[in-house]
């Protein structure tokens, strides 16, 4: 038996683990090294270790029981489960790409939708947007229209386009662009109830939902843009993963350093992200398989737990203490 560790030292775990994880391989395509540092998570709700294996036995002789057992298949399974996101730990779950610069041949398309209600002889009201309160204005470019939905609700009765099918487009071609300016007016056709060809302009206290299209490149403001493209055939990647947490003596009631080292792990690509209205915030949750590797020695490990002290003045080697420690502490 090493004779540094005591068979009577026994600690709980409460707190859960920092976690972060480090490339294995150069992608230069990315600007990833290998050792860099790609993902740091200190928001975890949960950091569950599943560790699983299957067995098998040889039985025979009068009762049929089992005389020798093997043990086989031994698998490590870590959920991570996160309070908060950053786009970056989505793009590491789903397996997609990060576009930070757009450029003009490569740009980002935001979609914009806004509800208004018209003014005096149909007049279009400042639209504000509904999170900054910045001033918004939609504009049409090649490809892009500017796309309305009259809603109704203008007086006097009967004389504006039916809310069914009432619709019209702001059509811009080659370099054109042309803006839905405040104070400017909307002509709304319907074919459909109105015969072709037939307009009706838009009426004061028309509710009319707007929708448009933001081209966005580096000269249009890139740095409020960031898009995260998942394809079919990218998926998460493999990474040492390395965790930080405290475990609580039971002889000195003090926490001392804890951590789980995994020198290999797959990020599995199951993901869900649920968008609700009512009960708890929502979390995100990640999956990783621990795959075999190789050690400085060249032994097969799969995954080290790692208890340590760092010795001061004040602990003499007896563990840190701080108490019940939170995270980021």
């Amino acid at each position: 038996m090493a004779s540094n560790v005591n068979i009577f030292d026994k600690y709980g775990i409460k707190e859960v683990a920092n976690v972060y994880f480090e490339a294995l391989e150069n992608d230069t395509a990315a600007g990833v090294y290998k050792g860099d540092i790609v993902l740091f998570l200190d928001t975890l709700k949960v950091s569950t270790i599943e560790t699983t294996g299957e067995n098998t036995a040889a039985q025979g002789g009068w009762g049929n029981p089992k005389l020798i057992q093997w043990d086989y298949g031994k698998e490590i399974n870590i959920t991570l489960e996160d309070a908060l996101m950053s786009l970056e730990s989505l793009r590491f779950m789903l397996g997609g790409a990060i576009k930070k610069n757009p450029t003009g041949s490569q740009p980002i398309i935001v979609r914009h939708t806004e509800e208004i209600v018209l003014g005096d002889n149909g007049a279009v009201p400042v639209i504000k947007d509904r999170f900054s309160g910045a001033t918004l204005l939609p504009k049409a470019t090649a490809g892009h229209p500017i796309r309305l939905i009259n809603l109704g609700g203008g007086t006097p009765e009967g004389t504006q386009v039916s809310a069914a099918g009432a619709r019209t487009q702001i059509v811009a071609t080659g370099t054109e662009e042309k803006t839905l300016a405040p104070n400017s007016t909307i002509t709304f056709i319907n074919p459909t109830l109105l015969g072709d060809g037939v307009e009706a302009v838009g009426l004061k206290d028309d509710h009319v939902r707007v929708f448009w299209e933001e081209v966005i490149t580096s000269t249009t403001g890139a740095e409020t843009a960031i898009e995260v493209t998942i394809s079919p055939d990218t998926f998460p990647g493999t990474y040492k993963v390395v965790g930080d947490t405290f475990i609580r003596s039971e002889k000195t009631g003090k926490d001392e350093p804890f951590q789980f080292i995994i020198n290999k792990a797959k990020v599995q690509s199951n993901v869900t992200l649920t968008l609700q209205a009512e009960g708890d915030p929502t979390t995100f949750e990640m999956t990783l398989n621990v795959l075999r590797s190789t050690n400085e020695a060249g032994e097969n490990e799969m995954m080290k737990l790692v208890r340590y002290n760092i010795s001061s003045s004040t602990t003499s080697g007896e563990g840190n203490d701080n108490g019940s420690l939170g995270t980021g502490s």
